[in-house]
């Protein structure tokens, strides 16, 4: 063989090794990222279901090996980096057509004047508001030890009551923490339980809320009757009729009463009790 022309095609021969290469780093790396609990294991359900787009760098590897082209060994391996990384950017999205969103909890429609939820979680749980339906519940895509939610909803006299805890998601289904958005229609009755709560309900109705564990709530200026225990840290718009019940740290201006603490802000209190052993710290906005 000529030794220019093996000179020539020393390059593309690197670039499909290079290319390979890249496709095993990218397996190795999915791979690690799940032992480590950085993704969630239904990554891989993610990834394969895109199986179908393989044809594409074959196609293309036979059409350019019809062709003698020397790159005809790099284009298979690159085409198949781009859909693994299409396949994981969707699954971190959270796009609801990938087999990871099967183990998401979608309510009813919106319904109902008063719907009282309570949520139990041993992890990380963030609420949002939300649209229709009435509540959803997502998981995170970074893995992790904890389930995949289930409900069990009762209905007596109109009012609606959702029970929401976890079960064993199996092999697949593991994840970090739950993000739980609720329909800004009805007026809500919570009970929050989680050691971690980032909560903003200031779009939200509320009559009344119960935070056991610790985290952050933001609550907009509507009365409202909350009850804490734990540690907690609550956001209220400024001037908003804030009435405490028990011991905080609260923003200057606020004025003691003789079992908490009442701000300046008039009209009907978000009345807030707090349970003894609790801290609670209350900032404005």
């Amino acid at each position: 063989m000529n030794p220019i022309s093996r000179r020539r095609r020393l390059p593309a021969g690197l670039w499909a090794v290079w290319a390979w290469l890249m496709v095993a780093l990218g397996g190795v790396s999915i791979g690690a990222g799940i032992v480590g609990g950085i993704l969630a294991p239904s990554i891989v359900l993610d990834v394969v279901s895109f199986w179908p787009l393989v044809a594409i760098p074959l196609v293309a590897a036979v059409f350019l090996w019809r062709r003698h082209s020397p790159k005809a060994g790099a284009l298979p391996p690159l085409l198949l980096i781009a859909i693994v990384a299409l396949a994981v950017g969707l699954h971190l999205l959270g796009w609801s057509k990938l087999p990871s969103a099967a183990a998401d909890l979608i309510g009813p429609p919106t319904q109902g004047e008063t719907v009282s939820l309570t949520i139990s979680l041993p992890g990380p749980l963030a609420v949002d508001a939300g649209d229709a339906p009435l509540y959803t519940v997502k998981l995170d895509r970074a893995g992790g030890s904890l389930g995949v939610p289930e409900a069990l909803e009762r209905s007596a006299d109109g009012a609606l009551s959702i029970d929401i805890a976890q079960r064993d998601g199996g092999r697949w289904f593991r994840t970090k923490g739950w993000l739980l958005k609720l329909a800004r229609r009805p007026v809500w009755n919570l009970r929050f339980t989680s050691p971690q709560l980032d909560a903003d309900l200031r779009e939200l109705a509320i009559d009344s809320l119960t935070v056991v564990g610790s985290g952050t709530v933001f609550l907009g200026p509507s009365p409202a009757t909350v009850t804490v225990t734990g540690a907690l840290t609550l956001d209220v718009a400024p001037g908003a009729s804030v009435e405490v019940h028990g011991s905080a740290t609260v923003p200057p201006g606020w004025e003691p009463t003789d079992d908490g603490y009442r701000s300046p802000g008039t009209g009907s209190p978000i009345s807030v009790s707090v349970t003894e052993g609790s801290q609670l710290v209350i900032k404005e906005l």
